[in-house]
């Protein structure tokens, strides 16, 4: 049987994916820079993390203040079963996920009734309340001592292609969820639900299915993330101020883009480094500063500024719609 490419899937954009994945991946082969190695580690599990907490914030337009939770509970569950039931380190990342992805969805079913700010408010109740669970579940967590993980030799390097490919296979679900009928969907439900509901699109299922795709993620980001320290705990893991860098990422970049929350997350781990070894008690404030700012002056981030530069340099692209919401 002859396999047919969806028609949204442009050939251009999967070998433009593939190149940047095949250059990145030969280069530690080219240098043997450890803090430029471990900080693309970083990055790729932000671009991930980043992008699936995209899908609900700019495809469903669900902005969520309590992704953190995912993140830790993903993290808590493959950590446990590593230590506890010696799982191999990949296969506890992915039931991490799916745990994680499965606890969205039950705070998740029931708050996505709500839309705007007030779905956001329930999310920072939701990230809060799993947080202080996390902190006195010693059973769970280890409370406030946390948990160390396993290490393995070499871990740490080659964790880059790990983190590598889970940013790449992130990147492509932002793809195919944007291009597909299934992102059209998620454009009439983001534009009015009711609406979207009378004309045939099942919304409630579509928002279950991409907030658990969100979280099954993000918990593989935790998971990741976790390995990648061989140590965690709650208060980092469940931070508040973590769910916060997903959102900042999104509005550098670009709520509702397929490429602006990576963007935005190379962008963000960067300059995070920076403010943390600078400015150690500012840099949250800083945070708050930034994004203000662009809001106030570019809400679509940088992937509007690149549109509005290309708009002025090639104004046909524009007319014709080749510009592109990506």
């Amino acid at each position: 049987m002859k396999f047919r490419r969806p028609p949204w899937v442009k050939p251009r954009a999967v070998i433009g994916l593939l190149v940047v994945c095949a250059v990145l991946a030969i280069g530690p082969l080219l240098h043997s820079d450890v803090y430029i190695h471990n900080l693309l580690t970083l990055t790729f599990i932000g671009i991930a993390a980043a992008l699936a907490w995209n899908w609900l914030g700019g495809y469903v337009g669900q902005v969520s203040f309590g992704h953190a939770a995912m993140f830790g509970v993903g993290g808590f569950v493959s950590a446990q079963l590593e230590l506890k039931l010696g799982f191999p380190m990949l296969i506890a990342w992915v039931s991490g996920g799916v745990i994680a992805g499965l606890f969205s969805l039950i705070w998740g079913h029931p708050t996505l009734r709500l839309r705007g700010p007030y779905f956001s408010i329930a999310t920072i109740g939701v990230g809060e309340a799993t947080r202080l669970v996390g902190t006195y579940w010693d059973w769970f967590t280890g409370g406030s001592s946390g948990l160390s993980l396993p290490m393995h030799h070499n871990l740490k390097f080659t964790l880059y292609w790990y983190a590598l490919g889970l940013a790449a296979i992130a990147m492509a679900m932002s793809y195919a969820l944007r291009r597909s009928s299934v992102g059209l969907s998620l454009l009439a439900i983001k534009s009015d639900v009711d609406a979207a509901s009378d004309v045939g699109v099942s919304a409630t299922r579509l928002q279950d299915l991409v907030l658990f795709l969100s979280g099954a993620m993000i918990g593989v980001c935790g998971a990741s993330y976790g390995s990648y320290f061989s140590y965690i705990e709650p208060g980092d893991m469940f931070g508040f101020d973590r769910s916060i860098s997903w959102v900042l990422t999104g509005v550098i970049g670009g709520i509702g883009t397929i490429a602006g929350p990576a963007l935005g997350a190379v962008i963000f781990v960067l300059l995070r480094q920076y403010l943390i070894a600078s400015y150690p008690q500012l840099y949250l404030g800083l945070y708050g500063i930034l994004l203000v700012l662009v809001i106030l002056f570019e809400p679509l981030g940088l992937t509007g500024l690149a549109m509005r530069v290309l708009h002025r340099a090639r104004p046909d692209l524009a007319v014709t719609g080749v510009a592109g919401e990506d």
